[in-house]
């Protein structure tokens, strides 16, 4: 089974040499500033930057589109539910308001490891509960996902397939077998490695071997994200005229 890692290509991308914490705030102003537009001008300017962003950081566009395709069908729901209620318009905006914001938020994870987000989240003093709930959710989606994958090859070296009906009375017992047999047993696994955790001295704050230390390229980088949201806050409440 292939798992997606979303930092998997961060240390290659050229964005990852700027301070997380900049990234961190810089993307956050961008996505609220995004919630609040309406016209669709200035959401159009707002993904174009995005994907610029995208085009500068030299991440695999393969990699990025597919972490993104798993937002593809919330966003698609909640537009035609727009589109539906309120017309074309406010869900076109709606889909360029979410791809926006779900890309640029894709674009941090994506050009940051990991753990440097959340050593970004505990300097902004979030609280470190929220931050190690972070931390072992996304540590124990691959522990799941690696329990389903040795389940279904056991499965497979004994012959079991699910050609035919899918609600037969085996099938259906044994896929159920099977659930019940992964969370068991990414249950004791994932107690094993919070106890292994606990033995090496883990008290819920996130280390890096890399601390944070802001330069003053990370200036660029801010200045790049405000002056965009400086464009499409004019542009929504009507300071500048922009018509595509």
């Amino acid at each position: 089974m292939e798992t997606i890692e979303i930092d998997q290509f961060s240390r290659s991308s050229t964005l990852y040499r700027f301070d997380p914490r900049v990234k961190l705030v810089s993307t956050i102003a961008l996505v609220v500033a995004l919630s609040f537009m309406r016209d669709i001008s200035a959401l159009v300017i707002g993904l174009a930057f995005v994907l610029g962003m995208l085009a500068v950081s030299r991440l695999p566009i393969g990699h990025f589109l597919k972490v993104f395709s798993l937002s593809v069908p919330f966003i698609a729901v909640a537009s035609a539910a727009l589109l539906l209620t309120s017309g074309s318009q406010p869900a076109l905006a709606m889909a360029l308001r979410i791809s926006s914001s779900v890309m640029a938020l894709l674009l941090l994870v994506t050009t940051t490891p990991f753990f440097d987000v959340l050593r970004a989240l505990r300097w902004f003093h979030v609280p470190y509960l929220f931050c190690s709930l972070l931390l072992f959710t996304y540590r124990y989606i691959f522990v799941i996902l690696e329990e389903l994958e040795l389940m279904n090859m056991a499965r497979r070296s004994r012959g079991f397939s699910l050609r035919g009906n899918l609600f037969s009375k085996d099938i259906f017992q044994t896929i159920s077998f099977t659930a019940g047999m992964v969370l068991v047993r990414s249950y004791e696994r994932s107690k094993r490695i919070y106890d292994g955790l606990l033995a090496r001295g883990f008290r819920g704050e996130i280390h890096t071997l890399r601390p944070p230390r802001a330069r003053p390229r990370d200036l660029a980088y801010v200045a790049a994200f405000a002056l965009v949201i400086v464009m499409i806050s004019s542009i929504q409440w009507g300071l500048v005229q922009w018509t595509l």
